[in-house]
C-alpha cells in the first residue's frame, strides 16, 4: 500500500470522521423516532433512585450511541422538578459507562458485519410501511455506517498507509497539554458526539499516532 502524503490523510480522515458522525446521526434520530417515547418513560421511571438511574443511563446510551442525548433527556427531567440533582449525576455516570462500552463492542474487527447490516437496514427501511419499522431501517443502516467509517479511519491511520511527514505532524502536535486540551474541545464541540469522539481517539492511538497519554487526555476532555 502507498504511502498518502499527509495532505491526502487529512482530507480522508476528515471525510471518514463525516461519515462516521453521520452514521451515529442516523443511528440516534432512528431509535429517537422508534422507541424515543418509550426511552423517556423508562428514562423517568428510573430516576427516582440512584441505582436505577445509574442503569438507565447505561442502557440509554448503549441505544442512543449517545451520551449527549442522554444528558438532554436527564436535564429535562432537572429543568422540569421531576427529580433531583443526585439521580441525574447517576445518570450522566451511567451514560459515560454506556459510552465505554459501545467504543469498545465496536473497537472489534467488524470488516464482514458492516457490509450486512447495511444491507439488512436497507431492505427493512424500503420493504416497510409501518413507521416504526422504517426508523429501526435507519438506525441499522446508521449503525453499518459508523463500522464501515471505522473500517476506513483504522486503514489511513495505518502507519504504512501514512507518509512519515504525517506521522511526526500529529506527534509533534500532541506533545503539547494546551494544544491537545484545546483541540480536543474544537473536536468535542464540533462532533457533538462522545461516542464518534472516543472512537477516533482510540483509532489514532491504535496506529502509533497519538501516545497513551495525550489519549487519555483527550478522552478525559470529551
Amino acid at each position: 500500500m502507498l504511502a498518502l502524503p499527509a495532505t491526502h490523510a487529512v482530507i480522508a480522515l476528515l471525510g471518514e470522521v463525516a461519515l462516521l458522525l453521520w452514521g451515529v446521526h442516523m443511528v440516534r434520530t432512528g431509535v429517537e423516532r422508534a422507541f424515543g417515547g418509550d426511552l423517556r418513560r423508562l428514562l423517568g421511571r428510573a430516576l427516582r433512585h440512584r441505582s436505577t438511574a445509574l442503569l438507565a443511563g447505561i442502557v440509554v446510551t448503549l441505544v442512543l450511541q449517545s451520551s449527549t442525548a442522554t444528558a438532554l433527556m436527564a436535564t429535562s427531567f432537572v429543568g422540569s422538578g421531576v427529580i433531583g440533582l443526585a439521580p441525574a449525576l447517576a445518570v450522566m455516570l451511567g451514560a459515560n459507562v454506556g459510552t465505554a462500552l459501545v467504543s469498545w463492542a465496536l473497537s472489534f474487527d467488524t470488516t464482514a458485519v458492516f457490509p450486512v447490516l447495511l444491507v439488512a437496514g436497507l431492505i427493512t427501511f424500503r420493504s416497510s410501511v409501518r413507521r416504526r419499522s422504517r426508523n429501526i431501517g435507519r438506525a441499522v443502516i446508521g449503525l453499518g455506517l459508523m463500522l464501515l467509517a471505522l473500517h476506513l479511519l483504522v486503514e489511513t491511520v495505518d502507519p504504512g498507509a501514512v507518509a512519515p511527514e504525517a506521522h511526526e505532524l500529529v506527534t509533534a502536535v500532541t506533545r503539547e497539554p494546551l494544544i491537545v486540551f484545546v483541540l480536543c474541545a474544537i473536536l468535542a464541540w464540533a462532533m457533538h458526539s462522545s461516542v464518534a469522539a472516543v472512537l477516533v481517539i482510540g483509532s489514532l492511538a491504535a496506529a502509533g499516532l497519538v501516545g497513551p497519554v495525550a489519549a487519555l487526555a483527550m478522552v478525559l476532555v470529551h
